[in-house]
């Protein structure tokens, strides 16, 4: 809701929402408020697990990209800033990587686990590395419009994002480069947004 996110525990699925377990909100949108036209307003949230430890992933009108783990709401969350609206988030939990897509028609990969790595907060990985190396960060270019959905394949190696300009695009993480895509077919009387 807005900037907020509200956390409910329910005994089981047929079991009624009851009052908020608790609500989560970044430390900046908390010392601000906000209502409607708060920068802190989030577009999608996540639930996944990352390096060993379950996570909730929330990203901002303003690019703010908050990480908490489930375990610890009491926690402030890991914040991130990737500077503009963001939309999509796709989540690695082997690799270690958290995955935003932004109105700036980039694709933003975090290595959590290097970023981590003097304090391994999310656990550790069995190995020394992954498939970002010591990159902290690394960045997707060729849309040309806004991207709303993004996720990585099994392995980590590949990413597919839907773009509103139409193509679904496959990258390799390693090369930053798409190795294929696929363009929808114009529809006639469509505008854009109804294209993609």
């Amino acid at each position: 809701m807005n900037y907020r996110v509200k956390v409910y525990t329910i005994d089981t699925p047929y079991s009624p929402f009851k009052d908020p377990h608790t609500t989560l909100a970044s430390p900046n949108a908390r010392q601000i408020g906000g209502a409607l036209e708060s920068p802190y307003v989030i577009n999608a949230i996540k639930v996944s697990r990352l390096l060993g430890k379950e996570v909730l992933v929330s990203a901002s009108e303003n690019g703010e990209v908050c990480i908490w783990r489930t375990e610890h709401l009491d926690e402030a969350p890991m914040v991130l800033n990737n500077e503009i609206a963001t939309w999509g988030i796709a989540i690695h939990a082997d690799q270690g990587l958290v995955a935003v897509s932004a109105n700036n028609k980039i694709i933003t990969i975090y290595n959590i686990l290097e970023m981590t790595r003097d304090n391994p907060i999310y656990g550790g990985s069995d190995n020394t590395g992954n498939l970002l190396g010591k990159e902290l960060k690394i960045e997707l270019v060729g849309h040309e419009h806004n991207i709303p959905n993004i996720d990585f394949s099994e392995t980590g190696k590949y990413l597919a994002s839907a773009s509103i300009d139409q193509t679904c695009r496959v990258w390799d993480i390693t090369t930053r480069k798409v190795v294929t895509q696929k363009k929808t077919p114009s529809v006639a009387h469509a505008d854009e947004y109804d294209q993609w």
